[in-house]
């Protein structure tokens, strides 16, 4: 799996108070970094010291944000006309957290986004230390790495040197997804915005490399696609079984046993998977340390509910206006099912 895309919160609109100053400061700090060192992409483009791979990877950027917006109707506005290289590998890390026993999400509410499961950090022994404070409190805790996120349009995103040189379908899909949130965004609601997004970057980059007549790289990506479900498919039915034993009247302890038993088998699983696939790095996150219900809620909020937007298109035979009607019309607090 690649690292995740989250939203970051809006540096210019928090509220400071109490226990919460240090960890909106450090957001201050680090949404200020980002503006403060971005270049204007032209001028990136026209530098000479420019490394041929970037510009190349930058033109292509500009290429699939002029795509977004053309055949996929999402807002770029200025989004992604500059570029920031933080000399860092991630942007943010984000923690995921959930009682020992429970599958279910820990969220935090903030200013502007509303409730959100997960808590990101522009530093990760500050993410690090947090989740040590929720396991200090009997949670479960994981700290995921962050290559991009959105700001919702309060500022002008940057392209980040820490998802520029992904795969081109890889770029194409992270910018799809972050540009659908700009379209769409419910303040509280992760798992709605998170499927949407997920749904839209799918066909945007289908879409797109049917636009270059690309068939081979479409051939490859819908592989992928498969390989990811079939991923995601694993995790979500160990979170099922997991919400079983959870909800059994069973003593803790044999609660406790029962949930290491089937987190280490999915783990094994997946280091499987991963060995078979020739994955290393970016997978970390699956491997390094035991699993935990926190680790299941990354892919949960994110792919959960994927498969009934995808329905939502398909009823709208395609059109992506009447797609984005459908799902604006759906009550408050509803996410499909599939």
């Amino acid at each position: 799996m690649r690292p995740l895309r989250l939203i970051a919160l809006s540096a210019a609109t928090l509220c400071i108070a109490g226990c919460q100053v240090s960890y909106y400061g450090q957001a201050i700090r680090g949404q200020t970094q980002i503006l403060a060192s971005q270049r204007p992409i032209d001028r990136v483009l026209a530098d000479p010291s420019t490394p041929p791979d970037l510009k190349s990877k930058l033109t292509l950027a500009k290429e699939l944000v002029a795509f977004a917006e053309s055949d996929l109707q999402l807002p770029a506005g200025k989004n992604y006309g500059t570029y920031t290289d933080l000399h860092r590998t991630y942007v943010l890390w984000s923690v995921f957290s959930t009682p020992e026993l429970s599958v279910e999400a820990i969220s935090w509410k903030y200013p502007v986004v509303g409730s959100l499961e997960y808590r990101g950090y522009f530093s990760e022994p500050a993410a690090e230390a947090f989740a040590e404070a929720q396991r200090d409190q009997g949670c479960d805790a994981a700290v995921a790495p962050v290559p991009a996120y959105s700001t919702l349009g309060v500022f002008r995103d940057p392209l980040l040197n820490t998802f520029i040189n992904d795969p081109p379908e890889e770029l194409a899909a992270l910018i799809f997804h972050e540009l659908t949130h700009r379209k769409i965004y419910r303040p509280g609601e992760t798992a709605f915005n998170e499927a949407l997004a997920v749904a839209m970057e799918r066909e945007g980059v289908r879409r797109w490399l049917k636009t270059r007549g690309d068939s081979a790289a479409l051939a490859k990506y819908e592989r992928r696609l498969q390989a990811v479900d079939s991923f995601v498919r694993k995790v979500l039915n160990t979170r099922d079984a997991l919400a079983q034993v959870y909800g059994s009247s069973i003593p803790d302890e044999a609660k406790r046993l029962r949930k290491r038993e089937i987190l280490d088998q999915l783990q094994d699983e997946i280091r499987a998977l991963f060995t078979a696939a020739g994955k290393s790095g970016k997978d970390a996150f699956w491997l390094k340390e035991p699993l935990t219900n926190a680790h299941l809620n990354v892919i949960s909020a994110y792919y959960l509910h994927v498969p009934g937007f995808e329905r939502i298109l398909a009823e709208q035979g395609g059109d992506l206006a009447k797609f984005f009607e459908a799902v604006q019309k759906l009550p408050p607090h509803e996410t499909p099912e599939p």
